[in-house]
């Protein structure tokens, strides 16, 4: 070898060290924040590690394909804006060119391990780590208002990438450390503003101790609907992602121990209360109850959160499912008064604080039972099509009568007579023979001012379902701080009559206070000394 090749060779040695070394160091690369509208401050901050370096960036939108639960593959995507990001894109381009192959490891961006961090104020909030993640599918699209307004100032467009991934496994990094027996954290009360100051908390009770949250969004999934018997009770609660080091340690070992027959999941009771201030308008206690579902997913409308007119919510979805319910109804025993003088007629009335109805109308509904008369009013009133003389099955022919439907929604109130005979209709559900039990008859007024322009009676009714629901509005309900805690009451009765007192009135003739003869006192039945002559 001449000394020539010797030096050529060492030249090009230290040359591609150099190289090398440089192109190590940029590949940990990192995303300036892009400053969005996050509500709760919850930031995902992904941290991708391919073969050829690290990549950490900031998508305000996650999404998981399935809830942590359920032992039913690993997925997630996530939408950002389009941003410098060499190796994440170079993955989703190679995923393209390699899409037909089968093979394991056919190009050097094919598989790599993703840190999932929800962050808040500089901590996380959670921790995952998916691996062995491959791209599943890509596509670039600018999101508008699809109503021509983004072509005018202060809406805009916005240039995203969306990315799906597919994984094979997903660990959580969150902190297990040991908590004391005995310990009790509440959390605190919520921060948003809810319909008449009704609110929702969760008391769980753990073998370790309680933990109390405030939701914003609460909705009972089973429990009251006509069904067989051995009924689950089941209920969904949805907030902004936090950290819950209790039920979080819950919703980590239900993961675990998912899809295995060898070991069980934890028990734990739940107590929800719905309050207006230091009341108690109504409750469940939940007995033996595990997490069923657990999903971390964006409540996104279209570009708005990214030009930044709205917001992003990390919302953390959980589901629970219960082996039983016992309802509170804690204003029923004060309107019967005390042991000794309790009456067996109760009477209540309850006037909804809300008043946002065209034309000022209000529906005012009179529930008459066995036990008393509760009088409320509903802000949404809902009968069914009276005319239909049959219902439809599904099959080539109606066969069964239509009875008149009822259903009842307004923001959880004080009405405990109604929720005693929902109540009672729970202590019976699925017995045969006990459809027709305390019925109830119904009659409704709608009214303006002092005038009642329509009514309608029904006769003989049943509950049929009785739900309590939040229905958040994707993000703005967060980002405009209003959630709305409903009642929603279902009845089936079997007599209906329609009243219209506008057109009695017409028909109604009133007669002048004039004296007749025939008014007049027979004299010859006078008393003695009187006579006719």
């Amino acid at each position: 070898m001449t000394y020539k090749n010797v030096k050529n060779i060492a030249i090009f040695s230290i040359v591609a060290l150099f190289a090398v070394t440089s192109f190590d160091l940029s590949n940990a690369y990192a995303e300036e924040s892009e400053g969005y509208k996050m509500i709760g401050d919850v930031m995902p901050v992904l941290t991708f590690q391919f073969r050829d370096g690290t990549e950490t960036y900031e998508f305000p939108v996650f999404k998981m394909g399935e809830n942590m639960i359920d032992d039913a593959g690993v997925s997630f995507s996530v939408e950002g804006t389009v941003t410098d990001s060499p190796l994440l894109h170079k993955a989703m381009d190679e995923a393209y060119i390699y899409r037909s192959s089968n093979a394991a490891f056919d190009h050097q961006f094919k598989y790599f391990d993703v840190d999932a961090n929800f962050v808040k104020n500089g901590e996380n909030v959670i921790s995952l780590a998916y691996t062995n993640c491959r791209v599943d599918n890509y596509q670039v699209e600018t999101l508008d208002s699809n109503d021509y307004e983004s072509y005018f100032a202060g809406v805009g467009f916005a240039i995203v990438d969306k990315i799906d991934f597919v994984c094979s496994g997903l660990n959580s990094n969150n902190d297990s450390a040991r908590i004391t027996p005995g310990t009790i954290i509440d959390h605190g009360e919520s921060a948003f503003k809810y319909a008449n100051d009704v609110k929702t908390s969760v008391t769980f009770s753990f073998n370790e101790g309680k933990e109390r949250i405030e939701f914003p969004s609460f909705n009972l999934d089973s429990g009251y609907g006509e069904t067989g018997r051995n009924a689950k009770a089941e209920f969904t609660v949805e907030g902004v992602l936090d950290n819950y080091p209790m039920l979080q340690s819950k919703i980590d070992n239900a993961r675990k121990v998912s899809g295995l027959t060898a070991q069980s999941n934890d028990d734990f009771d739940a107590l929800v209360e719905f309050t207006n201030g230091d009341k108690t308008l109504r409750g469940f206690d939940f007995r033996s109850c595990h997490v069923e579902s657990a999903k971390i997913t964006t409540l996104t409308d279209k570009e708005e959160g990214f030009t930044k007119k709205s917001g992003f919510v990390t919302a953390y979805q959980l589901g629970f499912e219960c082996s039983g319910l016992k309802p509170l109804n804690v204003n029923y025993g004060a309107l019967q008064g005390d042991t000794t003088w309790k009456t067996t007629k109760v009477v209540n009335e309850y006037e909804e604080p809300l008043q946002n109805t065209d034309k000022d109308l209000s529906a005012f509904v009179t529930f008459t039972f066995d036990y008393g008369v509760e009088t409320a009013e509903f802000s949404m009133f809902k009968q069914s099509n009276v005319l239909t003389a049959t219902e439809d099955v599904g099959t080539e022919f109606t066969r069964k009568t239509a009875y008149p439907t009822v259903e009842l929604r307004g923001i959880v109130g004080d009405y405990p007579l109604l929720y005693k005979h929902v109540d009672d209709g729970l202590k019976v559900q699925g017995i045969i023979g006990t459809q027709n039990r305390d019925l109830v008859d119904i009659d409704v007024k709608i009214v303006s001012g002092e005038k009642e322009i329509r009514g309608f009676n029904y006769s003989s009714c049943r509950a049929t379902d009785y739900d309590v629901s939040t229905n958040p509005n994707s993000e703005e309900s967060y980002v405009k701080n209003k959630f709305a805690l409903e009642n929603i009451f279902d009845f089936e009765c079997q007599g209906y009559r329609p009243n219209n007192p506008a057109y009695d009135a017409m028909f109604n003739i009133e007669k002048a206070k004039t004296s007749s003869t025939s008014d007049l006192r027979k004299t010859d039945d006078w008393a003695q000394g009187f006579y006719v002559e």
